[in-house]
């Protein structure tokens, strides 16, 4: 099943914050977070990463360590030998920290392994509600 990745509006009000709170925590100008809802501006990899973990962490919180990525998609020794997230101990943090490749499988962006990380049960654990 893939899940779908929440718009900046949805996420925004889901976590109650106003326009201007979110612009502080993502370190942007109100303007743009305005700007992204209205679509008039597309978000970039950078601010999108940025927005998606701020909700996992709201919505996850103290229970992140009990994602471990390589567990969840038993992933093979060789394969965990060469992962960041193995070697860091943070499954939680997979579809970020592992920049446009996962499970050696290699990606030619963000948003082809974004795609491939919606489909993803350790992605949709942490984002479920």
């Amino acid at each position: 099943m893939q899940i779908e990745f929440p718009d900046i509006r949805t996420i925004r009000q889901e976590m109650g914050l106003s326009q201007r709170e979110l612009a502080q925590f993502l370190g942007v100008s109100p303007r743009t977070v305005q700007s992204c809802e209205q679509g008039w501006r597309s978000l970039g990899v950078a601010l999108e990463k940025h927005l998606l973990l701020l909700l996992i962490i709201y919505r996850r919180g103290a229970t992140l360590q009990q994602h471990p990525c390589w567990e969840t998609l038993a992933c093979a020794d060789d394969a965990r030998a060469q992962c960041l997230t193995y070697k860091t101990r943070q499954g939680h943090l997979c579809w970020f920290l592992t920049g446009n490749q996962c499970r050696c499988r290699q990606f030619s962006d963000w948003n082809e392994k974004k795609l491939f990380c919606l489909q993803c049960p350790v992605l949709e654990q942490l984002l479920a509600k």
